[in-house]
């Protein structure tokens, strides 16, 4: 039976003393797979705590203290912690760590084989090393948010640079979890936020260097369009003849039916402007009932507050009820995990204070 978690990593011990959403999500990652996630907080709690109902999805499942890593018994106890655990996440500016007397040098005197994971901004070295920054700024250094054209201007709705570092981090835990069991050696992993969108642009970014048709941007039945009764839906044909001709045939397009891909990026603005006709006439749900009969990839947009009542993601097993509201599980499923996987802790109570 497909399963939404599988305990890979049963037996592995994280220490997480990230803040925010990177670190948090790495970490959320690596406790759905089965990791013992014990996270350390500084007083007062992460301010990630100001939005409960993120605070609580990245951090369900986890041991979560409170511990001043300014003070030297903090410091003592986060030490004791590192000398037990096969992962340690954190997401400090470079060189804030060693200051503290935890740095990687430091952790790995008394556990040679840690995997330490560093999530920042620009990475450990280079001139950009110490600069602050949150998830847009990365998307502006990174070349994504020019992709957004004359929409550049709107702060994109989700924190890819957030989530796409914490599941590269996690990834490339795994990873060095896998090469530790052969070798022996632990290792220090340097994720730069701005590096992780950076590598992202590629399916842009080279074809454009390369004076190649942007496929992307120039596909006028690629795309999202208005519809009559208010809505909005995604068009997803790319250069697919036989979607496209089906579409015309449902939709009475039959002299386009016959144009190539090609003829269509050149005749772009005139398709796109009668697909927009098209599509302002009718209404969305007519269109989705159409589009699915004839095998034509098309979907209704979504506001990321429907999805929480999507049958089709219930049914996947992605989104769940708990005692703690809608849940998130794990997006990849397997079919050898148990049937009552659990869902993970509260984790909105902080323990100890040291």
């Amino acid at each position: 039976m497909w399963q939404s978690a599988l305990p890979v990593l049963t037996g592995i011990r994280v220490l997480d003393l990230s803040l925010q959403l990177p670190g948090p999500y790495a970490t959320r990652l690596l406790a759905d797979m089965g990791a013992e996630v014990h996270r350390i907080e500084p007083p007062g709690g992460d301010p990630a705590r100001a939005f409960p109902s993120l605070y609580t999805e990245v951090n369900a499942g986890k041991k979560v203290q409170e511990v001043d890593l300014k003070s030297d018994s903090g410091r003592r106890r986060v030490l004791d912690l590192a000398r037990e655990c096969d992962v340690l996440v954190e997401g400090f500016r470079p060189g804030v760590l060693a200051r503290l007397g935890l740095s990687y040098e430091v952790v790995a005197q008394t556990n040679p084989g840690v995997i330490y994971c560093s999530i920042s901004g620009y990475g450990q070295d280079g001139e950009r090393a110490g600069k602050p920054g949150h998830d847009l700024t990365y998307h502006a250094d990174a070349g994504t948010l020019a992709q957004n054209g004359p929409c550049a201007a709107i702060v994109p709705p989700l924190p890819i640079a957030d989530l796409a570092s914490g599941l590269m981090a996690a990834t490339t835990i795994n990873a060095a979890l896998v090469g530790r069991a052969t070798s022996g050696e632990g290792a220090h992993l340097d994720v730069s936020m701005a590096d992780v969108m950076a590598s992202w642009t590629f399916p842009v970014a080279l074809p454009r260097a390369a004076g190649e048709v942007d496929l992307f941007g120039s596909t006028p039945h690629y795309g999202v369009f208005d519809t009559a009764d208010g809505h909005r839906i995604a068009l997803g044909i790319v250069h697919e003849q036989h979607f496209w001709e089906r579409f015309c045939d449902e939709f009475g397009l039959a002299d386009e039916r016959s144009s190539t891909f090609e003829g269509r990026q050149q005749d772009h603005q005139r398709l796109r402007h009668r697909l927009e006709t098209l599509f302002a006439g009718l209404p969305a749900a007519d269109v989705i009932a159409r589009t699915t009969r004839v095998d034509v990839p098309a979907a209704m947009v979504l506001r990321p507050e429907d999805v929480l009542d999507s049958a089709p993601f219930q049914h996947r097993g992605l989104i769940r009820s708990s005692g703690f509201g809608a849940r998130y599980a794990h997006p990849v499923r397997f079919a050898t995990a148990s049937a009552d996987a659990a869902l993970g802790g509260d984790s909105s109570t902080t323990g100890v204070t040291t």
